[in-house]
């Protein structure tokens, strides 16, 4: 495929995603004739080389295609960027329809009441661009357009000005919303991010297979990231030892990966090692383990058995189990309930941070101040006691051959 820099591309800008020689997956931007724009692809190179995961750097391009073509269609381009044209671009984004963005020529205002860009897309794009000009203000072989008619209207019409500019841009961050208001308020917000106990459980028997229910009760005594328990391989869990290790990985072939690139080490209840150990030799698992899969989280019923479990089918699962339920479920809330049982045991900052992976304690701080309070700390119960008792007695009835089934 031929190759161009983004001062020669032709609009529109297309992302696409790229197989490998070796089987791994990559992303590339291509322009409107298909030509790979060079200057692009060594850039998502540089974000796969520094380890950014791969939901970052296809959030990160697409972003960038977006860019790229809004200035194409304002008579402008990537090169000739200008602090005015990105601030149209941002309030552009503010007024795209969801998975349609509106004519790049229609700058949006948003009108007052309605809400804009959130603040994670905000920064997510803020992130984005940083990354792209100062990859492309490190690189030697990158011409600047620097001829002077181009100055008359904007001294910021080369991209070195405008980097200059956004690095100085912070990101945005919104106030504690948990500390807003009375008490009561608080309470009830606490409870509306975590799961209790009895939920935790009816998730569980909700599910037709050993292996999803084996996944929730992972989840909720770990709050380890979706990604990395799809990613966990059977040397992973100490059974003798009753600890759960999160590797990072860049190999795993259904490609989830865990966020942080440090190794951790996560202590478990004797019911978790157990209920690996009733998922291991059960029937169920049987096909998974003659093929000799290294993978905990495979596939054992459909597809090819003990290949690791798609992150698509964790997504359906999750809808799945919310609608079975009628519990408000994401993967992302096992975290939440996990951290706030975790502080309710009067484990420290610093602990609670170990054990989710968080890279500074100040992310912890950041999202979970409220709970180290006293007056909060009182509304939770032992959580993990509960579902342990009851999930005991599920094991002792199956045992006792009472038939009883996970669905």
């Amino acid at each position: 495929m031929d190759t161009m820099s983004i001062a020669s591309h032709s609009a529109p800008l297309r992302l696409v995603r790229i197989r490998m020689p070796d089987e791994r997956r990559s992303w590339t931007i291509i322009d409107g004739t298909g030509e790979t724009v060079d200057d692009l692809r060594h850039w998502i190179i540089h974000l796969e080389q520094t380890h950014c995961s791969p939901n970052t750097i296809r959030a990160y391009a697409r972003h960038v295609v977006d860019l790229a073509n809004y200035l194409a269609a304002n008579e402008s381009s990537l090169v000739r960027i200008s602090v005015p044209l990105y601030d149209d671009f941002l309030r552009w984004r503010a007024g795209a329809a969801k998975g349609q963005l509106p004519r790049p020529k229609v700058v949006r205002f948003t009108p007052r009441g309605t809400a804009g860009l959130s603040p994670s897309t905000r920064n997510q794009i803020q992130l984005a661009v940083k990354s792209l000009y100062r990859f492309l203000s490190g690189r030697d072989a990158f011409e600047i357009d620097s001829r002077d008619e181009l100055k008359v209207f904007d001294g910021h019409r080369t991209y070195k000005p405008f980097l200059e500019h956004i690095n100085q841009r912070r990101t945005t961050r919104r106030k504690d919303r948990y500390l807003n208001g009375d008490l009561g308020r608080v309470t009830r917000r606490v409870h509306d991010h975590r799961l209790l106990p009895d939920q935790v459980l009816e998730l569980v028997q909700a599910c037709h297979l050993l292996r999803d229910a084996f996944l929730i009760v992972l989840l909720y005594n770990t709050g380890m990231r979706i990604g990395e328990a799809l990613g966990l391989r059977h040397t992973d869990i100490d059974v003798k030892e009753k600890v759960v290790w999160v590797m990072p990985r860049d190999d795993n072939e259904n490609e989830a990966r865990a966020k942080s690139r440090r190794v951790r080490a996560i202590p478990v209840h004797d019911y978790v090692i157990n209920m690996y150990v009733d998922y291991l030799t059960s029937s169920e698992y049987l096909p998974a383990f003659e093929s000799g899969s290294e993978y905990v989280f495979c596939n054992v019923k459909a597809g090819v058995r003990g290949r690791a479990l798609s992150i698509s089918y964790s997504k359906k699962l999750c809808s799945y189990l919310k609608r079975r339920t009628g519990v408000a479920l994401h993967w992302h809330v096992f975290r939440h309930t996990h951290a706030s049982e975790a502080i309710a045991d009067g484990y420290s900052l610093l602990e609670v941070a170990e054990r989710l992976g968080h890279a500074s304690p100040q992310t912890t701080a950041d999202f979970y101040r409220h709970l180290f309070s006293a007056e909060v700390r009182k509304l939770y119960l032992t959580g993990p006691q509960r579902v342990m008792e009851r999930l005991d007695q599920i094991r002792e009835a199956e045992l006792m051959g009472r038939n009883f089934h996970w669905a």
